[in-house]
């Protein structure tokens, strides 16, 4: 599903009210479910710098016992590549879609699969950072699989990333599209997204018969959020829930994520 399918599928949703608040634990844990986490912004609070951001340690902890109870059906969904999940996330190594499903790790940390298409070119790459070096402000980042120019300290260059990228990117990787976020745009394989990595997860073991709890709180992750209604889960939009967005629950911020994990996390 490209982004203009998934802002309409947005608008057709009944985006009027503000989401209601997700489901809290029933009496006993609920153990046929499987949770699937975006980090920045959700799990994280946002940061100057992608290199800025740290997690709480009672949201580690939470997110530990989650995943032991879950038999380990919970799974990191997210834009950073495997090493950041890991660093953010150590010593914990779950499974995980990065670069929005790009590179997926399978249950136990071991073998990583690719979505079989190669990072963005080099002169795509190399055209990028001359028109960041030559803007105070922004900021490139090269994950490898995609690469991603940052305006979080610059705003007022949000249309100028964001029509310079489009044209470079038409002329230089077609193969590639723009998938914009939070104070950034990113350039990423064409139809590689957080809702295909998550359907692919689910139809492995440990997460295979489960019910899928999609949390997230960006664009990226509006591919999850209907991949999980497809499925018959959960999808829960944390921050602006105002926005349209496919989400059909809501938490308020970071924060009120943090707090919910570690309510489940005693729950279990």
């Amino acid at each position: 599903m490209g982004l203009e399918t998934a802002a309409t599928a947005a608008r057709e949703n009944d985006v009027s009210r503000r989401p209601g608040s997700p489901p809290s634990a029933p009496a006993g844990f609920p153990d046929g479910i499987a949770l699937f986490l975006d980090l920045d912004g959700t799990v994280l609070d946002l940061a100057a710098t992608p290199g800025g951001v740290s997690i709480t340690p009672e949201a580690l902890a939470a997110i530990g016992v989650l995943a032991q109870r879950l038999e380990g059906a919970l799974a990191i969904v997210t834009g950073r590549g495997l090493e950041d999940v890991d660093r953010i996330l150590s010593p914990l190594r779950l499974p995980a879609a990065a670069l929005h499903g790009a590179e997926l790790r399978r249950c136990g940390g071991g073998r990583v699969s690719e979505a079989g298409v190669g990072a963005p070119p080099d002169r795509l790459t190399a055209a990028l950072g001359a028109f960041v070096d030559a803007r105070p402000g922004l900021a490139l980042e090269d994950k490898g699989a995609s690469v991603a120019v940052h305006f979080r300290q610059a705003p007022h260059r949000e249309g100028e990333v964001k029509e310079r990228i489009g044209e470079l990117v038409a002329q230089l990787a077609p193969a590639h599209e723009l998938q914009p976020g939070k104070m950034v745009v990113e350039v990423r394989p064409r139809g590689c997204d957080k809702g295909t990595a998550l359907k692919r997860m689910m139809a492995e073991k440990p997460f295979a018969g489960r019910i899928p709890w999609m949390f997230g709180d960006d664009l990226t992750d509006e591919f999850a959020f209907a991949a999980a209604n497809d499925l018959g889960g959960v999808s829960v939009l944390i921050g602006a829930v105002s926005r349209p967005s496919v989400a059909r629950h809501g938490l308020a911020d970071p924060d009120a994520m943090r707090a919910w994990l570690v309510a489940l996390a005693a729950a279990a």
